[in-house]
């Protein structure tokens, strides 16, 4: 499969800026499978997340879901749809979205997911929905948790402009086999409690201590 122009544009601009711009450290990116399926489950704080992600896993390509207002007009579904992002109407349960993530890790792609839904208000992290949940349970991919940090204070939700004195970090936990995030048993909150297991690593992610000789 080729590899678009616009997402591999897109893919470069991120990482100088993460780089270049906010002094970005990323750890443990050596826990993203390079083959196969997979999940990536990130806590969410900045528009800046998805893209500083996405730059940061090496060897592959990543696809995330975003919220369908987003391709709005025919060109921002054009630059969307090519910069690897699945529309996802967050108002509903979008049948069509769940089943283009399906398919996607079917054929054994890299899925970026926020488990929290939307950027968080305050910084700190919020509930999780079952979405995350319900694609892991059914498709039995690992789930790499991650955790970024910096960049509610580049950038937060109510934010106009960026502050460029920040810095940003990306930490990548060890994936998660099913065994550690599905319950056991068949029953109706075993989606909600596979997202709370999930966010609950995610959230327990640290910067490790390195220490300068």
């Amino acid at each position: 499969m080729l590899v678009h122009p616009i997402y591999r544009i897109t893919v470069f601009i991120a990482k100088m800026m993460f780089c270049e711009l906010f002094n970005g450290d990323v750890y443990g990116d050596e826990n993203v499978p390079r083959h196969g399926q997979c999940l990536i489950a990130c806590n969410h704080l900045s528009y800046f997340d998805p893209p500083f992600i996405g730059s940061a896993v090496r060897g592959r390509e990543v696809f995330s879901l975003a919220r369908s207002s987003l391709f709005s007009t025919k060109f921002r579904h054009w630059l969307f749809s090519n910069m690897n992002c699945i529309p996802l109407n967050r108002q509903s349960g979008d049948i069509r979205a769940i089943k283009s993530a399906l398919r996607l890790l079917a054929r054994g792609e890299c899925l970026m997911i926020y488990p929290e839904g939307t950027r968080s208000s305050d910084g700190t992290a919020g509930t999780p929905h079952g979405g995350v949940g319900m694609l892991a349970c059914k498709t039995m991919a690992p789930v790499v948790p991650c955790k970024i940090f910096g960049t509610f204070e580049i950038m937060s939700r109510s934010s106009k402009f960026f502050d460029w004195n920040k810095k940003a970090t990306i930490v990548f936990g060890k994936p998660l086999p099913p065994s550690d995030y599905i319950p056991p048993g068949n029953y109706r909150e075993k989606y909600k409690l596979a997202a709370q297991k999930i966010m609950a690593t995610v959230e327990g992610l640290s910067i490790p201590d390195v220490k300068i000789l």
